[in-house]
């Protein structure tokens, strides 16, 4: 065995992995996981250890979407060229956190790959926002992630216990905890919840404080931090791009740059929306809009304060979204895949 040999099963690699890499695998091709990316180039991790990889021709010229390319946590087959890689496809994925990308053609950004847990994470300050972390929630869920809640900066609130308490009326049995890095049992418990060989993605708003939690699990200041701006209560983006970390304790981190938006992509589950689902069971209509139908149980749960009002209207505004970015998605795919069929054509 080389000296340089690493464990790439340290960095997640199992038999679906495996299997996947067995079933294309060409000759002089590694397995290897996508730690890094910036602009001109990708940081994968392989037997041979960590390598700089750029896309090859053939893996530019196939992929139509965006969602298509390498992403941080991926796993991909490498060919090594002296001390260079280069990346000739993408093995499938267990699943991936993801969000609608800018630009003119409704596309797919994918933010991290073969994730076992998402930590969402949202400080307890101007940054407490549960509109948006109703998004994260879903999002999660379609993806297929276990979420956890990180409410972070308990140490400078002074309603933490009513904090928790509304943003467990929204998430049902996803767990919550106040966290503060400046506690030792706070980095106990998120240290705790990243298991070895199992990867980890904290997804949240700038200056919520990923990379400060990160950095207490690393034991250094790896990560830059940024302050919150006392005039608009916001955070400064310090993580510029994704990272993929390996602990001491085993377990596997991605930092991701902060995203005070996150436009959805895939048909978001309804979670946190269960008690609404319920109550539409109980409408007179079958396709009730609880606007002015009547014997509607929605309506009549709002009245009664039962329901929340803000709750409800949430509900609406996702509907709406995922009603209207459908129709966007169905344009914009049938685009991308006349040119993908050109391409195959070789037009």
């Amino acid at each position: 065995m080389a000296a340089n040999f690493v464990d790439i099963a340290a960095f997640g690699y199992d038999e679906f992995f495996a299997a996947s890499f067995r079933k294309e695998a060409e000759s002089g091709e590694l397995p290897a996981r996508v730690v890094g990316h910036n602009r001109h180039y990708y940081e994968i991790c392989c037997e041979k250890g960590r390598v700089s990889a750029k896309m090859s021709g053939a893996i530019r010229y196939v992929s139509v979407l965006k969602s298509e390319l390498p992403a941080v946590g991926d796993w991909v087959a490498v060919s090594i060229r002296q001390d260079k890689g280069y990346i000739r496809r993408v093995l499938p994925r267990k699943n991936y956190f993801s969000r609608r990308s800018a630009g003119g053609v409704v596309d797919e950004q994918v933010i991290a790959a073969n994730i076992d847990t998402a930590f969402l994470v949202m400080a307890l300050d101007g940054n407490y926002n549960l509109k948006r972390l109703q998004r994260y929630l879903s999002i999660a869920a379609a993806a297929r992630i276990k979420p956890v809640i990180l409410l972070t900066k308990s140490d400078i609130c002074e309603n933490v216990d009513e904090k928790i308490r509304q943003t467990e009326a929204i998430s049902e049995k996803v767990p919550v905890y106040a966290v503060s890095s400046l506690s030792n049992e706070s980095f106990e418990l998120v240290n705790s919840l990243v298991r070895p060989r199992e990867t980890a993605v904290f997804v949240g708003s700038s200056g919520v404080g990923k990379s400060t939690l990160i950095n207490l699990l690393l034991g250094e200041e790896r990560l830059a931090t940024g302050k919150v701006s006392a005039a608009t209560n916001k955070g400064q983006h310090t993580t510029s791009a994704r990272e993929l970390i390996l602990l001491k304790s085993g377990g596997i981190v991605i930092d991701t740059p902060g995203m005070r938006e996150l436009q959805m992509w895939q048909d978001e589950e309804l979670t946190g929306f269960e008690q609404i689902e319920e109550l539409a069971k109980m409408c007179r209509f079958a396709d009730c809009l609880h606007e002015t139908e009547p014997d509607c149980a929605v309506k009549q749960a709002i009245e009664e304060g039962t329901l929340s009002a803000e709750l409800f209207e949430m509900w609406k505004k996702q509907q709406s979204e995922t009603r209207e970015l459908r129709l966007q998605k169905e344009k914009s795919l049938k685009i991308l895949e006349t040119r993908r069929a050109k391409r195959k054509r070789g037009k």
